[in-house]
């Protein structure tokens, strides 16, 4: 069974499940959304929404040219030592 007929199963089961199983999977959903799925540049722990939420900073970044080159930074470093 592929992605696309496992949510489709998914969905199905959902629409004839009761209140206590839509608990259960709410439930899960909420652990697996804060479970820490990586760290930071600081070392700070991201859960798997905050991850998702700094790729898409990133993209953004990108998209908007709020990026710096891998030869200006060094130059910008070197600076650094002079201060």
């Amino acid at each position: 069974m592929g992605l696309p007929e496992l949510k489709q199963k998914i969905k199905l089961q959902l629409d004839l499940a009761d209140e206590r199983v839509l608990r259960i999977v709410s439930s899960v959903f909420d652990n697996y959304l804060n479970e820490i799925v990586s760290y930071d540049a600081k070392g700070n722990a991201l859960t798997l929404s905050e991850y998702h939420n700094k790729v898409e900073e990133g993209l953004e970044d990108i998209k908007y040219n709020r990026v710096i080159s891998q030869e200006n930074l060094i130059e910008e470093m070197k600076a650094w030592k002079n201060e």
